[in-house]
């Protein structure tokens, strides 16, 4: 039998961009149809997580749940209202689930043994590695864009309106650094997250499929998506709350800087609202990034399949 190929050369092999490509291609429309099915809920949740640290310490916090947001915006600007800072949204999501699943796919490449068969190890350390890389090339000054866009939902004479008109003003004021508060954040929470997801995904889709005698269904990505979305998202939401702090601090136009740091955000948080701090918009964060995560799944199993066909 022939011998193996040695690990350092695989990522080389005949078409390795054609690879990539294939995935990205697919991510992208995947994060794309994401983005508008699920804008709402984001808005919503930068919505609820913000609202306090606009109000200042010791300030009322209107106990506004998921339903109740999406009224009172709906009420004041109406569906345009919710969404709001739609077209960054969409660059940002067909960008990054492009990145995820490209990057994710090529990490696999080099590090598992078995590329048809990974270990939940490789899986989480390539979904890590993968969330890292996504998060620090694309989220972050996406992110920042999009945050500020939203948190000004309510202002009567919002500064950031367009997101190339909000671009400009953070380099012309802040400089690329500016595009880049929150990455700490950022990366931290999406690393960890999309590797838990991709090892919990295959764990999950592998159990529908065995529990059916190795039958496979079409909505199997929608349940395995949308149950790796819950779970992650009740885990990961402290450091998403500080993320959407810092991203919406320092708004521009002369706006003093609130937070010195991630952790500086994050005792300021605890010692003014308390742990319940650290909750604000889960349920929105719940409804959507369940909805999401299977709208992403689903719409990537196919999109990859398509994208092979014709690419």
């Amino acid at each position: 039998a022939a011998e193996p190929r040695p690990r350092d050369q695989r990522v080389a092999e005949p078409g390795a961009l054609h690879f990539f490509a294939q995935r990205w291609l697919a991510g992208a429309v995947a994060g794309g149809v994401e983005a508008v099915v699920t804008m709402p809920f984001e808005l919503t949740k930068t919505h609820q997580q913000v609202t306090s640290m606009q109000a200042g310490p010791g300030a009322s916090r209107p106990p506004l749940g998921v339903v109740a947001t999406m009224r009172y915006v709906y009420g004041k600007h109406g569906i345009k209202g919710l969404y709001f800072g739609l077209p960054i949204a969409m660059i940002q999501t067909a960008g990054k689930v492009g990145i995820r699943f490209s990057t994710f796919a090529t990490y696999k490449r080099i590090l598992c043994k078995d590329k048809d068969n990974p270990s939940p190890t490789e899986q989480f350390v390539a979904g890590c590695a993968a969330g890292a890389t996504e998060a620090a090339v694309w989220i972050t000054p996406c992110e920042r864009i999009k945050v500020l866009q939203q948190s000004q939902v309510d202002a009567t004479r919002p500064i950031h309106v367009g997101w190339l008109s909000s671009l400009m003003m953070l380099l012309r004021e802040q400089g690329v650094p500016g595009l880049f508060r929150g990455l700490t954040a950022t990366v931290l929470r999406n690393g960890i997250s999309i590797g838990i997801r991709m090892v919990l995904y295959s764990k999950i889709t592998k159990a529908l499929v065995d529990a059916r005698g190795g039958t496979k269904r079409a909505w199997d990505p929608l349940v395995g998506g949308a149950a790796v979305g819950a779970i992650t998202t009740v885990l990961n939401n402290p450091i998403d709350v500080v993320k959407s702090r810092m991203q919406a601090d320092q708004q521009g136009n002369g706006a003093a800087k609130r937070f010195r740091s991630t952790w500086h955000c994050t005792t300021s948080i605890a010692v003014e609202e308390g742990f319940s701090g650290f909750l604000r918009g889960i349920p929105a964060r719940i409804l959507k990034i369940s909805l999401g995560q299977a709208v992403i799944f689903f719409t990537y199993e196919h999109a990859k399949s398509l994208a092979e066909s014709i690419l």
